[in-house]
């Protein structure tokens, strides 16, 4: 099937669903461009984090051209709250799972539009550049590791991004090292943006300080570091 879709005079994106069977991440980029990780997806806040393991786990697997596909996003389905929301979108998009919408567009709120409509997240996954998966990285000397892991660094056309997941069921104080973000190094002054509601936070920060934030149970901050000097 792959070879027969490689000769075809348009565009097509092959997606393999054997549901994560047969180590599917192995080989699924020499057929395909997206494969399936486990069964269905459910709009349940143990699926968002229990398939955000998953694709860690084999998040070398993903190229410009080939992606762990996570399944159907879930927004406006069960009950998940918003920040449960927006982290689902959040992930799917620097993880670079192809995003499917499997909900009726027409029942969601301002706020759930919102989310999926996000484009600076939009941009990020979709980025023309780059092609790679944003991947776990060491928030500071002290952070405990969890399951998933909760600080992720990526990079697109823009930059640097930070994205951060609160796991736990209450709000958190979630801090990172900016040189402990790869790419950054340990010097010079950078300025930090919020993806979600695309404004600058307010201040500088040199690479050798610690930035915090409070963060909602069960959400997702995403920020893009810019170097001034």
């Amino acid at each position: 099937m792959g070879a027969a879709l490689a000769v075809q005079p348009r565009p097509i994106q092959f997606e393999i669903c054997d549901w994560g069977t047969a180590n599917v991440w192995e080989w699924g980029a020499k057929v395909g461009h997206s494969w399936r990780m486990s069964g269905d997806s459910s709009p349940t806040w143990s699926y968002i984090t229990s398939i955000i393991t998953t694709n860690v786990a084999h998040i070398s697997s993903t190229t410009f051209y080939a992606h762990n596909d996570m399944d159907m996003m879930e927004i406006g389905n069960g009950a998940l709250t918003i920040e449960e929301q927006r982290t689902h979108f959040a992930a799917w998009a620097f993880l670079k799972s192809p995003i499917l919408l499997g909900t009726d567009l027409s029942l969601l709120n301002s706020t759930e539009l919102a989310i999926i409509k996000n484009a600076e997240l939009l941009a990020f996954h979709q980025d023309m550049v780059i092609g790679t998966a944003a991947t776990p990285f060491r928030a500071t000397a002290q952070a405990p590791q969890t399951s998933p892991p909760e600080y992720y660094s990526g990079t697109s056309s823009k930059g640097t991004h930070v994205f951060i997941i609160n796991t736990s069921s209450g709000t958190a104080t979630k801090t990172f090292t900016l040189s402990n973000v790869p790419g950054i190094g340990t010097s010079g002054i950078w300025k930090i943006h919020d993806m979600w509601t695309g404004t600058d936070l307010s201040g500088t920060y040199e690479a050798t300080t610690d930035f915090s934030i409070n963060v909602a149970a069960h959400d997702t901050v995403a920020y893009l570091l810019t170097n001034i000097s």
